[in-house]
């Protein structure tokens, strides 16, 4: 009698155990991914005037669409570290741009420029005409390095030949260039690779005439990140030139 006793408690425990075990394991694996806000801002590719746009993000599943919403002269989403999808811009006038977007890679602040539908040499023209006159803030743009390197990375390559398109068509604003890097490594010489992330891009522009006297540059080294050095994904957007185009 003893043993069938003993028995059958060692049967209710296991039952209270797999149950609270059932009851446990949904919690432990309720995990909910950290999700950081994504800002978009939309330009005229021969303007850089900001564009009124119609924004779709699509991510892995089908369902998981989002709408961005424009505040602060941006268009604001959020997105979780691991997240992929792919972003769909249409404004009236323009050629739709769609691409793949991976979280991990994306500044906090991303801009898209649009092609106008139709553009011949005459209307390119005629967009520059109209964009000097209008440009009355500044524009504000970031281009990312490869580590420990003066190399622009390929998605920057393309901002810069867009940037200075505009300054060859515009002669009147003035262009302000601040090198950064990441903290890994001796602090002098990373206040030298800032030095010469912005003598990178100055050589660049000087290549497409853009007279010297239009482009002034200072260099930082690690001393203003924007990001906490913590991982690579923010190291990367700490590897910077940021360029101003004044009015």
């Amino acid at each position: 009698m003893k043993t069938f006793t003993t028995i059958l408690f060692l049967a209710i425990a296991a039952g209270f155990a797999a149950y609270g075990q059932q009851q446990v394991a949904p919690n432990q694996q309720k995990i909910i991914p950290q999700r950081s806000r994504v800002a978009v801002r939309v330009l005229d590719k021969y303007t850089l005037r900001p564009v009124e746009a119609t924004i779709m993000v699509v991510g892995q599943r089908p369902e998981d669409l989002v709408v961005p919403l424009f505040e602060d002269g941006a268009y604001q989403f959020k997105m979780s570290a691991r997240d992929m999808g792919v972003i769909s811009i249409h404004a009236h006038g323009y050629e739709t741009h769609s691409e793949v977007i991976a979280a991990r890679t994306l500044r906090p602040t991303k801009v898209f420029y649009l092609t106008p539908i139709g553009n011949s040499d005459s209307s390119k023209l005629a967009a520059a005409k109209v964009s000097e006159l209008d440009l009355k803030e500044e524009v504000e743009t970031v281009l990312l390095f490869t580590q420990s390197e003066p190399d622009l990375l390929p998605e920057s390559n393309y901002e810069l030949e867009i940037l200075a398109d505009y300054l060859v068509r515009n002669t009147a604003p003035k262009i302000e260039l601040y090198g950064h890097t990441d903290d890994v490594g001796d602090p002098r010489k990373n206040l030298l690779l800032s030095f010469d992330r912005v003598d990178e891009v100055k050589k660049y522009l000087i290549s497409r005439r853009i007279e010297m006297g239009r482009i002034r540059g200072k260099a930082f080294g690690s001393g203003l990140p924007v990001a906490p050095n913590d991982c690579e994904a923010n190291r990367r957007l700490n590897r910077r030139v940021e360029i101003r185009i004044v009015p």
